[in-house]
C-alpha cells in the first residue's frame, strides 16, 4: 500500500488510541507529543483528536503526499 493509499484510508480526525495504533507507541506518548506541541490536536466534545495531515506532518511525509 502507497503512502497516497495510506493517507487516505485514515479518518480525517483520528483518536488518541488510533495514532498510538499507528506510530506503534503507547497513548501517554502521544499525549505527550500533544503537550509538549510537537503533534497538534483538536478539541472535540469526544476527546482530543489529531487530523490526519497533523500526524502526517508530524511524521515527516508532508512532503511525500505533495511530490
Amino acid at each position: 500500500m502507497t503512502l497516497s493509499n495510506q493517507f487516505e484510508n485514515l479518518p480525517k480526525l483520528l483518536k488518541i488510541s488510533e495514532v498510538a495504533d499507528f506510530t506503534s507507541t503507547h497513548e501517554r506518548t502521544v499525549r505527550r507529543w500533544i503537550r509538549d506541541g510537537r503533534l497538534v490536536a483538536l478539541e472535540h466534545p469526544s476527546g482530543l483528536r489529531v487530523s490526519r495531515r497533523a500526524l502526517w506532518r508530524f511524521l515527516g511525509l508532508d512532503m511525500a503526499l505533495s511530490a
